[in-house]
């Protein structure tokens, strides 16, 4: 099927199917950078329970910018991949400084905005702007892998380089690159989706080559699979007489900036254990942080060490909103029936 009349398709399909998300509504540019940050890695209905409410809470870009970074992962506890939430601030203070405040329109402009990559760029000068601007994410790159029976393995270079040449191509042939976009990225999203794609229902198929060779399962290629860790990883609850509890600020990579419970030995936080004399057991949990499983085990602490430097603190837990925190924090919070 020639490229125009698949550009044509798919730009149809999305003006009569497309869901009322929040950000379609007047497609502002700030909007939908935060939204195209936030679903970065994230799945769609975890990102709507926490949109309006970061939008709430910074509504302009200037807003943002003027934010304290504690403000901003505060705000964006609970969604993971915190050094997004950092990139979108600074980013923000960028366009302060050198763009007076207005989201620049060409992608080249918006490229050179701290953390935003080319996806991002062209995301928000299409959707935002109008602008022909190609765009591969996943979804994407999956369409284009069945589209033209591409062997290349998932997020492999040559996918993805072919996926960025054909993704040119359709926004070169399109009438409305906002729809054209967003309608790939919704057509990966409802309907040729990773697994059991719903290929009766695509305006593509006919144009499909996975689909045509009855092959639709096994494009694209499955990539190697990184190996999951197994962690166990002991937790600390030291509460004061004010009911306040101690908790200590993160300075590694992964999760910079954020308060956790003190730990006992484990590689994926910094810093070194909690020295504990006497505690309880209470219970434990499971969590997933990237491609670590962690079981949690945590402890009341009935008696402790003296525990010194700037990097503990006490904090309310009834203010824990306020304070940039991963979501396992509340999990043991609740586990030790903590801030109900």
């Amino acid at each position: 099927m020639p490229t125009p009349r698949l550009a044509a398709l798919t730009e149809s399909w999305f003006q009569k199917h497309k869901r009322p998300l929040p950000w379609r509504e007047g497609y502002e540019p700030y909007r939908v950078w935060v939204s195209e940050v936030m679903l970065q890695q994230t799945r769609m209905e975890v990102v709507l329970g926490y949109y309006e409410r970061f939008l709430r809470r910074f509504p302009t870009v200037g807003d943002l910018a003027r934010a304290s970074l504690d403000d901003v992962t505060a705000a964006w506890s609970g969604l993971g991949y915190y050094r997004r939430a950092r990139m979108l601030r600074e980013g923000a203070i960028d366009v302060m400084e050198r763009f007076g405040g207005v989201i620049p329109e060409s992608v080249d402009d918006l490229m050179s905005i701290a953390g935003i990559g080319r996806y991002t760029a062209g995301a928000i000068a299409s959707i935002a702007y109008g602008q022909r601007a190609p765009i591969v994410d996943g979804n994407i790159a999956r369409i284009v892998a069945r589209l033209f029976a591409i062997e290349a393995p998932l997020s492999s270079p040559a996918l993805m380089r072919s996926a960025w040449a054909h993704a040119e191509e359709l926004i070169a042939s399109s009438k409305s690159p906002r729809d054209l976009n967003q309608g790939l990225m919704e057509l990966g999203a409802l309907v040729c989706t990773p697994r059991n794609p719903n290929c009766r229902v695509c305006p593509l198929r006919r144009g499909c080559a996975a689909f045509s060779a009855g092959r639709v399962d096994e494009f694209p290629r499955p990539k190697a699979r990184v190996a999951t860790r197994e962690m166990h990883i002991p937790l600390y609850l030291v509460v004061d007489r004010d009911g306040r509890v101690l908790m200590r600020r993160e300075s590694g990579q992964l999760m910079r900036g954020m308060f956790h419970l003190p730990h006992g030995d484990t590689t994926l936080l910094t810093g070194a254990p909690l020295r504990v004399g006497v505690a309880e057991t209470l219970g434990t949990f499971r969590h997933t942080v990237t491609n670590r499983r962690i079981t949690f085990e945590v402890f009341a602490v009935t008696r402790r060490l003296r525990t010194r430097g700037r990097e503990y603190a006490w904090i309310d837990p009834k203010l824990l909103s306020a304070i940039p925190h991963p979501s396992y924090v509340r999990k043991a919070l609740q586990l030790a029936g903590i801030g109900q």
